[in-house]
């Protein structure tokens, strides 16, 4: 790697347009370069300890030119605005019964363990929980939605897809509803505004008088309606404000503010990943032993829910649940996870992240579903 600016991204070979990220398949630049740094580096140090003691000197090379790479990775490093790559997808919730089955394989073969301090085996459960609530935050957007989220890496937060994607179906569906009433507000004014014209026409007696009473009781009714239409028309225009506004944020468990600067989102699941360049977050790391839930283990949910920070539950693993529309897995818990917990993490008693808490049976109690946290690293490894 040299001083040059990149003409091309080094995965996908698309032009660069972004000094710090690929707008195309979403690695960052720095990031990349570190992590072929490190294979370079790590297949050097293979082939010296195959050949002997005597070859130490390529080990000395081997990391001089890991340092070197790591240096020259921040010259891509820089904080864009806010900005969301990838398409959005719609979110089923609920979901259907029918198509969920218990998947009894072993989901994932192990992965690269990231962690944000050195384990501490002198901790208790619970300072190890307390430390996975510091690395859980509450994620708002200009349009009301709210969610929670985690750092899995210092200035990495994942949460829901569909906690920071606008709502399209939502604004349509209202803007539809605001539209049809508006209708049938004009025809029935039109239609009162007639009666009156026939009433004036009409002699003193009971007809009159009836139709009269029945002006007036359409009027009541017309005003009452206006009231709520009125409401409707000024949420509908505020939706439109905010659907277009810019700023995403984060909130600590600290209560701290922070603005998301860029925001990658993933096409084949309800995830997306913060990069929050302006604060270094606590990192829930993941337990490198542990490769299979087993049912009955103890979980805890953490999050936002109706905007209660620093919120959590907890509950028990049930089972591996397959769904067969996408062909997604998901784990099955019994915690409670309520609006609000979209996107936050999944923890076991130690602290260690298992999954992205994700949705529930809105038709039952006690049935929600996280994404797998292997999941994660999968799906963003071009973008850590």
């Amino acid at each position: 790697m040299t001083d040059k600016v990149l003409d091309k991204c080094p995965k996908c070979s698309s032009v660069v347009t972004n000094d710090t990220e690929c707008e195309n398949c979403g690695i960052v630049f720095e990031k990349y370069f570190q992590v072929e740094a490190r294979k370079k580096a790590e297949a050097a140090m293979i082939t010296v300890e195959s050949a002997g003691s005597g070859n130490r000197r390529v080990v000395l090379l081997a990391c001089v030119f890991l340092i070197i790479s790591f240096g020259a990775g921040y010259f891509f490093l820089s904080q864009p605005n806010t900005q969301i790559s990838s398409a959005p997808t719609a979110v089923n919730i609920p979901v259907n019964t029918s198509k969920i089955r218990k998947v009894e394989e072993k989901l994932y073969q192990a992965l690269p363990v990231m962690t944000a301090e050195t384990p501490d085996e002198t901790l208790s459960d619970q300072e190890l929980i307390q430390r996975a609530v510091r690395g859980t935050v509450s994620v708002r957007t200009p349009w009301g939605s709210i969610g929670s989220g985690f750092f899995i890496e210092e200035h990495s937060v994942i949460t829901n897809k569909h906690v920071v994607v606008f709502d399209d179906t939502r604004f349509e569906t209202l803007q539809k509803q605001v539209e049809r009433n508006r209708e049938i507000i004009d025809l029935e004014i039109e239609k009162i505004s007639e009666w009156k014209k026939k009433m004036e026409q009409m002699p003193q007696g009971p007809s009159r008088s009836q139709l009269e009473l029945i002006i007036r009781s359409k009027e009541e009714e017309l005003d009452r309606v206006l009231v709520l239409q009125r409401d409707d028309e000024e949420k509908l225009d505020e939706l439109i404000d905010q659907k277009y506004a810019e700023g995403v944020r984060i909130t600590t468990a600290d209560n701290e503010e922070y603005l998301v600067d860029t925001i990658v989102t993933s096409t084949a699941h309800d995830l997306a990943l913060l990069k929050v360049y302006s604060i270094s977050g606590h990192v829930l790391g993941r337990d490198a032993q542990e490769q299979r839930l087993e049912q009955g283990q103890a979980v805890y949910a953490i999050g936002s829910p109706m905007g209660l920070s620093n919120t959590m539950t907890s509950g028990i693993f049930s089972a591996y649940r397959r769904i067969e529309d996408g062909g997604e897995i998901y784990l099955q818990v019994d915690a409670a996870i309520n609006p609000g917990n979209s996107g936050g993490p999944l923890i076991d008693k130690r602290g260690n992240v298992l999954g992205v808490n994700t949705m529930v049976l809105t038709q039952a109690e006690g049935i929600g579903f996280a994404i797998p946290i292997d999941v994660v690293f999968e799906e963003f490894s071009g973008s850590l």
